[in-house]
């Protein structure tokens, strides 16, 4: 087996495992449920047959009722109290220590009258209520004697307040002699009444901790073969209380190990499915990211990184809407392209839509929010515009939502607005792809718009330094420039990467200016004085040496293609022919007259080579006329066609006829003749006495 064929099964071979190791890691992260088969929203139509109970089940209460339940009983707990009979006794005995002061024959009866009214308060029980407990709304309380609770109405116990003005009542009613009552109203009656009913809040929440944990969690039966609901009946909210239960009940018999292993087999067919659907997206349009490893490995990895990101609310217990899914989307759309951005889009919104709970709003509000995202950044030239994105986003989440809640709900209620604020958060954290794409750029060696802006800036150290010692060079890149770039707009590609690295493929003539005829003077071309084939290596070593001093500059690697593919493995073909015209039957050395290349493997690359021969001849016309250019624009450009310059490059026959026609209409533009203006009569006159 050939080393080519090898490594070309290794690469099948690694791409494999990515994607089963993607397959793995994503079925791990599934909830280990069986999904319920219907799909349905309140207030839409049941789009489904009939359905019928295929077994027995309860109906479960939704939870805003087993919070409204929670709340009455928590309200009408009956508060617990320990009866103190020892505080009692001593109190009554102080009383009546008191009132014997004042007995004798005539009030003796009537003070003990006032002993026993005491002691059937106390009897009773006096209390006095703790800060948390509103004695509005208490409407009976549990006293404990003797590890006995007795539940009596709060009306029939006291306050100090109301002990208090029943025991001065009686005294007032008594009979005693006004002298006597003063006296015994001055003892201050308080200093004889103090609670003998103590709350305790230990055993009152203890006692509510019951009693919640005994609330029924289901309200009525639903009996197998009962109709649960009928075909294109509406869901109200009974009905999705009802249906909520069956899809409790179905997940909850999905317990059995054959039933388990059945559900991890589907979702292996779904994530593989999905998958599948995401490389044949690339294979048929993108088959140079597809075989590229590295570039595969980024985009397979971001998609595996969506899915972990998606999977987020489910495991960690976030609000799915808080969770940024389009962090990467944005990442790929920026990098590479919008169309690989939407295939990554739409096959990780399949998968990631499997946590949501309402699956269907949440796959519509991340494909058209994506979308947006998607074209609005398909040309990210300033940071700004990344802003006015992510606040596009947030508008488009915002009005998918509402669409949706009113289309469900038939109102939007408060408690529906949270969501925009988690929608908000989701779109703040998307604000940090910003800072993350210049580490992938670095780590993957992709280059985004706003680096190539950077980049174009002719302020750059490379860009300046090529102004100071080739000036020549600089002004015949900023021509192959302004060629290139709308010679592949036109075609389609990426123009502002076409124009930085056109202004960089010769930074290589920096080191021996001199050897290059657009930066001679006087005369003078040290070329006179070397062999063809040291010339040839002078004109040779600008593409090494280019590529070294890019890598000096740390430029992307997408910049420093253009630098070593702007010639291929063309030849210098002057010092070529003029050494076999002079040496016609002396061996040649090819290498020594062949650049290293390699050829151009992108559109971009392939014009900028086009543009780069076409620009350098056009100059030496002597007569710029439409017809030579032509000549010259179709003989390069077909010479490097037939020389097999462009294999190995996505362009057409019709992309490089395009260009030529571009190539030719700017060229008769640049250096068109100036027209000959005509003279007035009375000039003629003039000239002609003269």
């Amino acid at each position: 087996m050939s080393d080519k064929k090898l490594k070309r099964r290794l690469n099948a071979l690694l791409r494999l495992l990515i994607m089963l190791l993607i397959c793995i890691i994503t079925i791990y992260l599934f909830p280990k449920v069986g999904s319920f088969q219907y799909e349905y929203q309140k207030g839409m139509p049941w789009r489904y047959e009939t359905l019928a109970a295929p077994f027995d089940f309860p109906i479960h209460k939704t939870e805003d009722e087993l919070q409204a339940e929670r709340k009455k009983l928590t309200e009408n707990q009956c508060p617990i109290f320990n009866l103190n009979h020892q505080l009692a006794e001593s109190q009554i005995r102080k009383f009546k220590t008191a009132l014997q002061t004042f007995s004798n024959e005539s009030t003796a009866k009537i003070l003990n009258q006032l002993i026993e009214e005491l002691q059937a308060i106390y009897n009773a029980g006096i209390l006095q209520l703790p800060e948390p407990l509103d004695a509005t709304k208490i409407q009976s309380i549990q006293i404990v004697e003797n590890n006995i609770g007795k539940k009596i109405e709060f009306e029939r116990v006291y306050t100090l307040k109301k002990a208090y003005s029943t025991l001065s009542e009686q005294i007032e009613k008594s009979g005693l002699p006004q002298s006597v009552r003063e006296k015994i109203i001055s003892l201050n009656l308080n200093n004889y009444l103090l609670p003998n009913l103590e709350f305790d809040a230990s055993k009152t929440s203890l006692e509510t901790l019951n009693q919640l944990k005994n609330i029924s969690l289901t309200a009525g039966m639903v009996h197998q073969g009962d109709i649960i609901i009928s075909k294109r009946e509406l869901v109200t909210p009974e009905k999705v209380k009802i249906l909520n239960s069956l899809k409790n009940e179905y997940q909850q018999n999905l317990g059995s190990t054959e039933t388990y292993m059945r559900t991890i087999g589907g979702q292996f067919i779904l994530v593989l499915v999905a998958l599948m659907v995401f490389s044949i997206f690339f294979y048929y349009s993108k088959k140079r990211i597809f075989y590229n490893n590295r570039e595969f490995i980024f985009l397979y990895g971001l998609f595996l990184a969506t899915i972990v990101l998606g999977s987020l609310g489910y495991h960690q217990s976030i609000n799915m809407f808080a969770i940024p899914v389009l962090f990467f989307i944005i990442i790929v759309n920026i990098l590479i392209g919008s169309r690989s951005a939407l295939y990554l889009l739409l096959s990780s919104t399949l998968l990631i839509s499997y946590y949501a709970p309402n699956s269907y709003m949440y796959a519509f509000m991340q494909i058209t929010a994506g979308i947006v995202a998607i074209f609005s950044l398909s040309q990210l030239q300033r940071r700004g515009q990344l802003i006015v994105s992510i606040f596009l986003i947030f508008m488009t989440y915002s009005l998918v939502y509402m669409a949706f809640i009113l289309t469900q709900e038939g109102e939007i209620r408060s408690t529906h607005l949270f969501a925009l604020i988690w929608l908000a958060i989701n779109c703040l954290l998307l604000t940090l792809t910003y800072p993350v794409i210049y580490i992938f750029e670095r780590i993957f060696g992709y280059t985004s718009e706003i680096t190539l802006i950077e980049l174009s800036n002719p302020n750059h150290p490379a860009l300046r330094n090529l102004t100071k010692k080739a000036p020549g060079t600089f002004q015949h890149s900023l021509m192959v420039a302004n060629l290139a770039e709308e010679a592949i707009y036109r075609i389609g590609g990426n123009p502002l990467l076409t124009r930085t690295g056109a202004l960089y493929h010769d930074i290589g003539k920096t080191f021996d200016p001199i050897f290059f005829i657009e930066n001679q003077s006087g005369g003078i071309n040290p070329h006179d004085q070397c062999d063809f084939d040291i010339s040839a290596q002078h004109i040779i070593d600008h593409v090494r040496k280019g590529v070294e001093l890019a890598k000096k500059y740390n430029l992307p690697e997408g910049i420093v293609n253009f630098i070593r593919t702007h010639h291929g493995k063309s030849k210098v073909k002057y010092f070529y022919n003029s050494f076999k015209n002079k040496y016609p039957d002396r061996e040649i050395d090819e290498s020594k007259f062949t650049y290293d290349g390699p050829d151009p493997v992108s559109r971009e690359c392939a014009v900028v080579m086009m543009a780069d021969a076409v620009e350098a001849v056009s100059r030496t016309l002597s007569d710029k006329t439409e017809e030579n250019i032509t000549k010259v624009v179709d003989n390069i450009i077909n010479g490097q066609v037939q020389e097999g310059r462009f294999i190995n490059a996505d362009i057409t026959f019709k992309d490089i006829a395009t260009v030529k026609k571009v190539f030719i209409e700017m060229l008769t533009n640049i250096y068109h003749s100036r027209i000959a203006y005509p003279k007035l009569k009375q000039e003629e006159k003039i000239n002609t006495k003269t």
